[in-house]
């Protein structure tokens, strides 16, 4: 006696889960990642889009008017009689906003709660540090020589008549245009670490405000003996030694005005690495 074969259903092949290896070299988190995820952030949001093309067109828009009024007495009378220095006078703006920014990127995080899903997702504290200060120093270097390219330009284009203009193959205008973007772009990296060290957008505009416009100014009621030396170490100062518009003893020379701007961006990025790992977030 024969039996019929009980009809069944097809049998489908079950997808083999992938290894735990595979997975977790799936989900590691890199700094490229931590980077790209950086980017990511600061492109999608308005505001720092805003903010950081309100200062390109600042620092474009007053050298063309600081430009255009050479010679006439009004403008700010510490820029001379450089056409350089003038067309790139805007960036004193600039870079107040450059810095504010960079320091708001972190503060906010730190406001609204969000550095901690941050920290959550991304362990390593000291890699989230470097990768805000990578992405928007970079950033910040890239706008800024543009910006300074376009202010060049059109400052000299503006120059009163009488006045010799330059080009950029002028002696010294590469230099005073690279310098011009170091110097954003250090600024906007102490901000990032201002940003971690405070916490708080309040204090920290403070502190940029003081470090960039309020501290030159007190430092230069002090007696000679004391403003001279100094005077040459505030990052003010240290950026006229590096982008060469200016000259006189109370300047660095170039090698060491870089010198302490890079000790400047490493002593805040280094007391906020150092706060980053021993605080709570």
């Amino acid at each position: 006696m024969t039996t019929t074969p009980i009809p069944t259903n097809e049998i489908t092949a079950t997808p083999v889960p992938p290894s735990h290896e595979a997975d977790a070299a799936t989900s590691r988190v890199t700094f490229g990642r931590l980077v790209s995820a950086e980017w990511l952030k600061f492109r999608t949001v308005r505001a720092n889009l805003a903010a950081l093309g309100g200062a390109a067109a600042a620092a474009v828009g007053f050298g063309a008017l600081f430009s255009s009024l050479a010679g006439s007495g009004n403008g700010p009378q510490d820029l001379g009689q450089n056409a350089l220095s003038l067309s790139l006078g805007g960036f004193r703006l600039a870079e107040i906003i450059i810095a504010i920014l960079g320091m708001a990127l972190v503060a906010g995080e730190y406001q609204t709660g969000l550095i901690r899903t941050w920290f959550g997702a991304a362990p390593r504290r000291l890699s989230v540090l470097a990768a805000k200060a990578t992405v928007y120093g970079g950033l910040v270097f890239v706008v800024a020589f543009a910006a300074a390219i376009l202010a060049f330009l059109a400052g000299q284009a503006l120059l009163p008549a009488g006045w010799e203009s330059l080009t950029l193959g002028s002696e010294g205008v590469l230099r005073a245009l690279v310098g011009t973007a170091f110097y954003s772009a250090a600024i906007g990296v102490m901000g990032i670490g201002l940003g971690f060290l405070l916490r708080s957008t309040a204090s920290g505009a403070g502190a940029v405000v003081t470090m960039l416009m309020i501290a030159p100014l007190m430092v230069s009621l002090l007696p000679a003996s004391i403003s001279d030396p100094l005077g040459k170490i505030l990052p003010s100062n240290a950026a006229s030694a590096v982008d060469g518009m200016q000259t006189g003893s109370e300047l660095l020379s170039t090698g060491w005005g870089v010198a302490v701007l890079l000790a400047w961006v490493i002593g805040i990025v280094g007391a906020a690495a150092i706060l980053l790992k021993r605080r709570d977030a």
